[in-house]
């Protein structure tokens, strides 16, 4: 059951101010809501297809072992806990089709009557479909060579010369059912490939195309024979991937999903009412490229493209951008929350004890999280018992993230390796503090240990981008992807993604024992470490401090690239640099020029001093960082430079501070950067950092050792609980409205 209208705009006026934020500008976000929900009622309609048991008769049992996948149910739910809680859809309107359920006849049906049927003019349609994709051949259809995208149905079997009939859906049957639908506001979101992949295991992910691509017959070549080839869906189109391209699901923490499903739905619970679907499909790209590396990328397709209207799903969400929702009805104990807005790494880590907030009545609700099991969590009031009617289907806010204070790093071993190799492997990361080794595709991993894929499929060598820069000596078949086969010749062990995007640097052209390959790495894998530990920090879309951040082209030419803000803050207005920022940075992945220069501004809109530290991590696996210094803090006891002291309210600084620019990182190919800015001096970090730690005043320096930075960087962030005396020693508990992380990620050409 859906927020009603009138509750909403009710409950949305009430003492805004007891949300733990500033009342003021919540009230400007809030009244953008109200518009919304003021304009005459649309009916949204949603069908939502998942296939997770396909019998052996859908895939060639040649390549085909272990054929399930894993996420695609939860993709159907991810989407429809998003539809219902934040986009306003009546839950009899969102009908889900998945496993058995989803036959050939019975997807078709379902789009004719629940959507074509049912749709008037003006109402919001969308279509989603995760499973199984194919390319297909079409015997007798015009140009007959070339391949035609299909979704494989639970009873779909490959031709044989009994029966030559095709028993995929192909996406031209979709369109032709779809071209009466009356209303032009239909989104269709498409979760699985089509690549000839020959296998359905990449890395540590699963690989969501069929292995094979038949050729056969349609049923019914008529009305197919009618479309052209190039027919263009209606409405907006969202891909995990272009037709051709590598579509992957992961295994997370207690739970699969789609990388794509799940990033797309991580960007939709926290984007703002006027994001465009452009806008939008960037974000979760971004997601995909930090989850599973470069091979994956979304697509975007429209009848006139650029797309520009409104946000993907062409609705204004109806409820603020949040962490999760309270599922609980008036009849349930305990209370149960959603938390698909939940950052997955933060997720994977967030310990019971850890507080969310919902509102009640026009007050502020204090949630204690008791335990998750995969995106749902078990949650109680920390105060008087709250009735559930009062918070049920609320919005819910991170207000306290508690960690472990002992993470380790995750490294899955390749299954292409030799069961000795495995063994030795085991051994050697073993012998590393806080890292640990488990078998690809055993449980979610931060990256992959093995070999360069080698064999027969020359299509998947454009998922190695970087293969050819780490191994000069390797021509690119020997550089194609397969499974099984023997090893190149010169070559040594390496890191790559979870996804197997091999990491720049790690690998060598020349054979190397397993030890000695760890050995060599073990500084990578720290700084590996150390960045999974300050993304735990990233929270723009939680903090209640209120700062801004700018990255910016200084050369060659001056231009805005990307801006982060607060979501939270007490902010009002920003500064004019940053709105200005915000209306012409671009919207596109960015990639920079090798000899291109970067700097960034600071903006400090809360009412207290914000203490800074700037990291930033590369693709070779160096790390760098500056701070700002405590007034009380100086290498010499002599006055601190003013360039180097803390942010005040209201200030807004240039880094560099004389606006020169950074220049490129060395041969680095990608450049992930973090501004921290705390409302507590960060004296772990300045004590890691040494006697003259690098400054505002002096530039970035190198970490000599970035995971004591890292570990340094919680602990200054972690504060005791009210309640609490001391801080438990075993957790990290990092309050909202003490600091900030905002992040930035770019390429280098």
């Amino acid at each position: 059951m859906t927020l009603k209208r009138r509750a909403f705009l009710q409950q949305a006026s009430l003492a805004l101010g007891a949300l733990g934020v500033g009342g003021t500008a919540w009230l400007t976000t809030y009244s953008r809501y109200q518009e919304a929900l003021a304009k005459p009622a649309r009916r949204r309609l949603a069908l939502l297809i998942g296939i997770n048991a396909y019998p052996d008769r859908a895939l060639d049992p040649d390549v085909a072992q272990d054929i399930a996948l894993k996420g695609c149910v939860t993709d159907v739910e991810l989407q429809r806990q998003l539809l219902v809680h934040r986009f306003g859809f009546q839950s009899a309107d969102v009908v889900t089709v998945i496993n058995e359920e989803a036959t050939r006849a019975n997807i078709l049906t379902a789009i004719d009557e629940h959507l074509v049927q049912q749709a008037q003019a003006d109402d919001v349609v969308l279509l989603h479909f995760s499973g199984y994709g194919s390319q297909v051949r079409v015997v007798g259809a015009e140009a007959s060579n070339a391949l035609q995208a299909a979704w494989v149905t639970v009873d779909s079997r490959l031709p044989s010369e009994a029966n030559p009939v095709l028993g995929d859906l192909l996406e031209a049957e979709i369109i032709a059912q779809l071209k009466p639908l009356a209303t032009a506001n239909l989104t269709t979101v498409i979760d699985a490939g089509s690549q000839d992949a020959g296998y359905l295991r990449w890395g540590n992910s699963r690989v969501r195309s069929r292995p094979t691509v038949p050729t056969g017959m349609v049923s019914s070549p008529t009305e197919i024979s009618s479309l052209p080839l190039d027919a263009p869906w209606p409405g907006l189109v969202l891909r995990a991937a272009d037709v051709g391209r590598l579509v992957l699901e992961s295994h997370w923490d207690g739970f699969s999903a789609g990388v794509f499903t799940y990033a797309l739905t991580q960007s939709l619970w926290e984007t703002e009412p006027d994001s465009t679907a452009k806008v939008l499909i960037q974000r979760a790209g971004s997601r995909l490229q930090r989850w599973v590396g470069a091979d994956q990328q979304p697509g975007l397709s429209d009848r006139l493209p650029p797309y520009t209207g409104p946000t993907t799903y062409s609705l204004t969400p109806q409820l603020p951008p949040a962490a999760g929702v309270l599922l609980s009805r008036s009849d349930e104990r305990p209370l149960t929350a959603w938390l698909g807005g939940v950052p997955p790494q933060v997720l994977r880590y967030l310990q019971p004890g850890s507080r969310l907030m919902a509102e009640a009545d026009g007050a502020a609700v204090l949630l204690r999280l008791e335990s998750r099991t995969g995106l749902k969590a078990v949650v109680r009031p920390l105060e008087s018992e709250v009735s559930p009617p009062a918070i049920a289907h609320q919005p819910l806010f991170e207000q306290v993230r508690r960690l472990p204070q002992t993470i380790d790093l995750i490294v899955a071993l390749d299954s292409q390796l030799k069961r000795v190799e495995r063994v030795d492997a085991t051994s050697a990361l073993s012998s590393i503090p806080l890292v640990t080794s488990v078998t690809a595709g055993e449980k979610a991993a931060d990256c992959l240990f093995g070999r360069l894929p080698t064999g027969p499929a020359p299509t998947l060598t454009a998922a190695l981008p970087n293969a050819g820069e780490a191994l000069p000596k390797l021509d690119s078949d020997a550089r194609g992807a397969s499974q099984g086969g023997e090893h190149p010749a010169e070559s040594s062990y390496g890191l790559f993604a979870p996804n197997r995007t091999l990491l720049p640097g790690t690998m060598l052209a020349k054979e190397e024992a397993v030890k000695t390959t760890v050995n060599r790495l073990t500084p990578y894998l720290q700084t590996l470490l150390a960045l999974k530990l300050v993304r735990l920090t990233e929270n723009h879309a939680a903090s209640q401090v209120g700062a801004a951040a700018l990255l910016e082209a200084v050369q060659p030419k001056p231009m805005p690239l990307l801006v982060q803000l607060t979501e939270r803050s007490s902010a009002v207005t920003w500064p004019l640099t940053i709105r200005q920022a915000q209306r012409s940075a671009t919207d596109d992945p960015i990639m920079l020029p090798r000899d291109g220069r970067i700097g960034y501004r600071l903006a400090n809109t809360s009412t207290e001093i914000l203490h800074l530290l700037w990291i930033s991590f590369d693709s070779r696996g160096e790390c760098n960082a500056l701070v700002t210094l405590p007034d009380a803090i100086a290498a010499d006891g002599a006055e601190v430079p003013p360039a180097a002291m803390p942010l005040s309210p209201g200030q807004l600084i240039s880094i560099p501070a004389d606006g020169a620019g950074w220049a490129m990182p060395g041969v680095a190919t990608w450049v992930e950067a973090y501004v921290i800015l705390s409302t507590q001096p960060l004296d772990q970090c300045l004590a890691v950092l040494g006697d003259d730690p690098p400054s505002l005043a002096t530039g970035f320096r190198p970490v000599p050792q970035p995971l004591r930075l890292a570990q340094a960087l919680l602990q200054d962030l972690s504060t005791s609980s009210d309640e609490e005396k001391k801080p438990d020693p075993d957790y990290y508990a990092l309050h909202h409205d003490r600091w900030a992380t905002l992040s930035f990620r770019y390429a280098i050409a």
